[in-house]
């Protein structure tokens, strides 16, 4: 029986990517070396093509990694002179701080609770502090940070680089680039894609940093990648096939303001559905905070347990909970990629076990 993923990541596939392996593979574009002049033109139009369908601005720089995990890395060896400011409310905020620590750079980090927005005008960063890494959208119990606070933010710390972990977002919500300087994901999520790459969105002044630092210690230090991209090229042998699924399906999408209407459409939609049931309630209380992409739901974990066993006995598979929320909580992903039809099968299994 083929499975329903709405897993948070890797969540569903794009239905087409099978079609666009298929033409991959029939274009001989695997068997292109990274230097080769077929590889450097599908490089230049994916990065085209990322900038006009995501609405990038022209003068920021694109290159790609292996995961967002690599990303963390990347920060904290070719951006952080000194130290970091992690801005957190969830797991992967919080392991984003962790491991900048481990690599040597001197942390500071702001907590916040999850029914909260960015307590901005609190915050207290060290004069040290090259970067303040915010995540967006944090996938562990499913709340976001307003593009009014990414705003407010950019004006308190125009003088440090803003980094934003956009891996739950981007591709699937509007951005507003131009309040951060780095921006990352992978593209297991919102652009429903295979794992196993990521992306980096730099600003100039981001640029302009790894310029100065000047770190070229590591295979994947930022500077080498900017340079070789700027050559439509990578430092290293990179995920052709990956890059070349991301080119096919940013020919194929829709602009990302229609993207991110009918994401938040069907995010409504969903809460509107969810609410009628006495199982579970949402895990965060406070719409302003909540995120389209992720949506978590807190019940008893017996009530938990019983739901995945069901889903997945049924064909669907759901996010179990993530960190401190693991017990008592489930997540369905909202990504673009999940059909119309799959959401309504998943309802119907939902009101026919738990109404």
């Amino acid at each position: 029986m083929s499975r329903i993923s709405f897993y948070p990541g890797p969540s569903r596939v794009n239905a087409k990517v099978t079609e666009y392996f298929y033409d991959a593979y029939m274009e001989g574009i695997l068997s292109e070396n990274h230097r080769s002049a077929a590889f450097m033109k599908l490089f230049k139009k994916t990065k085209k093509l990322l900038k006009q369908k995501l609405d990038v601005p022209e003068d920021y720089e694109i290159v790609f990694t292996s995961s967002a995990t690599e990303c963390w890395e990347i920060i904290a060896q070719s951006l952080t002179a000194k130290a970091s400011f992690h801005v957190y409310n969830g797991a992967f905020g919080n392991k984003w701080c962790e491991y900048a620590g481990k690599l040597g750079v001197e942390t500071h980090a702001a907590s916040f609770d999850i029914e909260d927005a960015v307590p901005i005008k609190l915050l207290s960063v060290p004069e040290e502090v090259d970067v303040v890494c915010v995540t967006q959208n944090e996938t562990s119990n499913g709340t976001q940070v307003s593009d009014v606070e990414l705003t407010i933010l950019r004006r308190q710390f125009a003088d440090r680089l803003i980094a934003v972990d956009a891996t739950s977002s981007m591709a699937a919500t509007t951005l507003p680039f131009k309040m951060a300087d780095v921006w990352f994901a992978s593209v297991q999520k919102g652009f429903g894609l295979p794992s196993g790459m990521g992306i980096m969105i730099l600003s100039p002044a981001a640029v302009a940093k790894a310029e100065k630092l000047n770190e070229n210690d590591h295979y994947n230090s930022l500077l080498f990648s900017i340079v070789n991209s700027r050559k439509d090229q990578t430092p290293y042998t990179p995920n052709i096939l990956g890059i070349y699924l991301l080119y096919r399906l940013m020919e194929d999408r829709r602009p990302i303001e229609e993207i991110n209407r009918k994401v938040k459409n069907r995010f409504l939609d969903w809460m509107d559905f969810l609410n009628k049931f006495d199982s579970w309630t949402p895990l965060v209380e406070n719409e302003s905070v909540r995120s389209t992409t992720v949506i978590p739901l807190k019940a008893e974990p017996s009530v938990i347990k019983e739901l995945l066993e069901k889903a997945s006995d049924a064909g669907f598979t759901l996010g179990s909970g993530y960190g401190e929320w693991k017990e008592d909580t489930i997540r369905i992903a909202n990504f673009p990629s999940i059909k119309k039809k799959e959401i309504q099968s998943l309802r119907f299994f939902l009101k026919k076990n738990f109404d």
